[in-house]
């Protein structure tokens, strides 16, 4: 009995650091039908909040008949949506009613090309980053994307943290001189000269930002090398959390990204999930390999 016991606890021992060192490990799966056509999903055992809540949405077929509702080209398509209603009141009432889940970031997992996140509210309101439980979406990015891209979002996401440490800095006396050269060249629209003194006030209040403790938005080398490679939406990481990927039918993307779209990014057509269906990796393979 004892050598069962030990045995038992060894194997859920090993099972949890194989997930710890490997969390795009998959061993769940979901077949999405769409109007549009069908493709299937691979759940990341590194994220078991976000898997077990869709795997429950999935088997009560909680999206049958749902929209997808917003479709931003070469970025992303959001799905779940009931008709009659819209995506901020439905992220705010959830988030009211905690039909939330924690996030849970890795580093291992990012935003790249065919995988899948749920939606959260944004802002202040939402400190804890924590994922609506019911709204989801694809994320494109295109199949190709460069370093400049790359670095061009890190810029974006730390803008407003730079920005207020800069106004700030310029309202010490000693700073004028800063403050009256980018007045100055603003005013002459000579904008690479700006941006060249802006960076390197940047450089001078960094060092206060990191003894404040705020924390700066970064992407790590190796992950650079795979947006390099695969493509995706370098922004998104660490901000929604991606919990699986398109593991057959990747081309949907190509089909979607081709959507008409009105002025608020909402399908011009009916674009619906028709149904869908939770496999367990055995079946997957029967199935699909």
């Amino acid at each position: 009995m004892r050598i069962v016991f030990w045995g038992i606890l060894w194997t859920g021992f090993f099972q949890s650091c194989s997930t710890l060192h490997n969390p795009l490990k998959i061993k769940n799966y979901v077949e999405v039908e769409t109007s549009e056509g069908s493709f299937v999903l691979g759940l990341y055992e590194g994220t078991p909040k976000h898997r077990d809540n869709f795997i429950g949405k999935c088997s009560s077929h909680f999206y049958d008949e749902t929209s997808m509702y917003k479709a931003v080209r070469n970025s992303d398509y959001s799905f779940g949506m009931r008709k009659g209603y819209d995506e901020g009141s439905v992220l705010q009432t959830d988030y009211i009613n905690e039909t939330t889940l924690p996030a849970e970031f890795n580093e291992k997992i990012i935003a790249k090309r065919g995988t899948v996140a749920m939606k959260r509210l944004d802002g202040a309101q939402n400190p804890d980053k924590k994922s609506d439980a019911n709204l989801f979406f694809l994320i494109d990015g295109g199949k190709k994307i460069d370093i400049h891209e790359i670095k061009a979002s890190v810029a974006i996401k730390n803008r407003d943290t730079y920005k207020l440490y800069i106004d700030e800095f310029l309202t010490h006396p000693e700073n004028k001189p800063y403050k009256d050269s980018l007045d100055a060249l603003r005013d002459m629209k000579t904008m690479k000269q700006y941006n060249e003194v802006y960076a390197r006030i940047m450089k001078m209040v960094k060092p206060q930002i990191e003894k404040d403790g705020v924390e700066l938005f970064s992407i790590s080398e190796k992950n650079i090398d795979k947006y390099l490679e695969t493509g995706g939406v370098p922004m998104f990481e660490g901000f929604y959390t991606v919990f699986g990927e398109i593991v057959v039918g990747m081309d949907m993307l190509e089909k979607l990204s081709k959507t008409e779209t009105n002025l608020n990014r909402q399908p011009k057509k009916d674009i619906s999930i028709i149904s869908t269906a939770v496999l367990k990796k055995k079946d997957f393979k029967k199935k699909y390999k």
